[in-house]
Order: C-alpha cells, then sequence, then structure tokens
C-alpha cells in the first residue's frame, strides 16, 4: 500500500477544514490523473486556514472508487468508505518533522502526491499518539475566523466592533458620528479640524483576517478618498483593531464572488 497526501486551501475551497465532519464522508477532488491502481491505497487529507498558516490533518482513507467529473473544476472524484476521521482535527506546525515534510511536498503546490515512508511513519505515530491541538473543534473555528455565523451573534460582533473603533478615534480626539442608518458605504464619520475620516467597520469573531464586503462598499473605497477601513479581529474577547487605507486594502486583500443578484430578463 502506498499513502498519498491531498491538501485542502480553507479559504480558496470556501470550506474550513476545521468545520468536517463524518456526514461529508472521506474523499478528493483532484485535476491530476488517477488511474484505478490508486484503489487501496491510502490518501491523507490536510487542511490549511489562516495566516500565520495553521496545518491540520483531518482524516485519512482508503480509496475504493475513482470517478472522472466532467462537471464542476475538477476533473476526478476520489473516495472511500473506510478510514479515519480526526475530531477535532490534529495540528501538525509544532511536530518537528512538519517543516521538513512541507518542504517535500512543495508546500503542497503539487496536488496529489504520494509520501515518502519516512513521514508516513510520522504521520502513524501523531495518529497513534493522538497528539491533538487541545481546543475543541468550535474553539478551532472562533479562533482562525468570523464566517457567516448566526444573525444574532454577527450583531454582536458588529456593534462589539463599532464601539471599538469609536472608542479608538474618541481617544485620538476626533469627533465620531455614526451613520450606519445612512446607508453612506461606511459607519462612522470621524472629524477632527479640517480633517476626515470615512471608517467602514469590519468585525470578525476569530484571528483570519476574512470578511463579507458589499459591492457599494468596495465602490465607495474606489472613489472616497476619505476611505478607511477598520477590521477589529477576536471583536467578542480580546478585540485587536487593523486599520487600511483604501489603497491598502485594494493592494492586501482578494476579492471573491460570493453571490449574484438574477433578475428576469425583459422581451
Amino acid at each position: 500500500m502506498d499513502d498519498y497526501v491531498q491538501y485542502h486551501n480553507s479559504e480558496k475551497r470556501g470550506v474550513s477544514c476545521l468545520e468536517f465532519t463524518e456526514d461529508d464522508g472521506f474523499g478528493i477532488v483532484t485535476n491530476k490523473p488517477v488511474s484505478r491502481l490508486m484503489i487501496g491505497n491510502r490518501i491523507w487529507l490536510i487542511g490549511g486556514i489562516g495566516k500565520p498558516r495553521k496545518y491540520y490533518l483531518c482524516y485519512y482513507f482508503l480509496v475504493d472508487n475513482i470517478i472522472e467529473s466532467s462537471e464542476g473544476d475538477f476533473r476526478f472524484i476520489v473516495d472511500g468508505q473506510q478510514g479515519t476521521f480526526f475530531k477535532p482535527p490534529i495540528l501538525l506546525n509544532d511536530f518537528p518533522w512538519f517543516k521538513d515534510f512541507l518542504k517535500s511536498q512543495q508546500n503542497f503546490s503539487l496536488g496529489l502526491r504520494k509520501i515518502d515512508k519516512a513521514f508516513v511513519n510520522e504521520l502513524e505515530k501523531v495518529v497513534s499518539s493522538k497528539k491533538a491541538n487541545s481546543f475543541t473543534v468550535a474553539e478551532q473555528v472562533q479562533r482562525v475566523g468570523g464566517g457567516l455565523g448566526h444573525a444574532e451573534t454577527n450583531q454582536k460582533i458588529e456593534q462589539a466592533a463599532i464601539s471599538f473603533v469609536s472608542e479608538y478615534y474618541k481617544q485620538g480626539g476626533w469627533t465620531v458620528r455614526s451613520v450606519e442608518s445612512e446607508k453612506c458605504g461606511f459607519d462612522l464619520l470621524c472629524t477632527k479640524g479640517e480633517s476626515q475620516e470615512h471608517v467602514e467597520v469590519k468585525g470578525i469573531q476569530g484571528d483570519l483576517l476574512s470578511f463579507i464586503v458589499t459591492s457599494g462598499e468596495v465602490r465607495k473605497s474606489q472613489s472616497d478618498n476619505y476611505f478607511v477601513l477598520c477590521v477589529v479581529t477576536s471583536a467578542l474577547s480580546n478585540p485587536k483593531l487593523h486599520r487600511f487605507t483604501a489603497k491598502e486594502f485594494h493592494e492586501q486583500f482578494s476579492l471573491e464572488i460570493t453571490s449574484y443578484r438574477a433578475t428576469l430578463k425583459q422581451e
């Protein structure tokens, strides 16, 4: 039996590696050519999330089915019924061999790839000793990102962030006025003498700088010379402010389409 590793990029795939459940089943998708010879071999799924990057061992499984797909972004679906799911996922960063393993896989840039026997032995040791991170899955999700969450929780996060940013500006001698209800593309109008800043506030429950931004807010950042983005991470527990000018926002963040508006065509 040979062993292979598949990497799951949480941000690119839109699903956190910390949120996998047994109900999802064992499987991967790949564009690498996969033959029937893969059946009976073992695949280890490692997920990455956040900055600095954290890597988690999510599960391994024995391959018993390969499907060539003509739909979606990937050519092959590889799955199996037998495997082991780790709950919570096992944090790998702190193991002394992991940096060498990462290097051997070229930072997981090559997709599905065979694992050297020496590293298979290390993975098996980790599994047998169950040296997992002490956080529960829920706690790990809270650490690395805000996500969409529940409406009530989102409202608490937003209000905590608004209060934190307002206090930050007030302590700096600024006059702060909330314009949230005016729907003008930002949340706080901050003035000090002849200076002004139009501050859009984003609150995040965890510490991963990833959040939803509306098309109106993006347009505002492109057209408003006074636009400033303030992101508050760990807003409900240990708030930390990250401040970006409009230029910094567009240089340091990537924007992804998360939804569309559908309108019936008029004949």
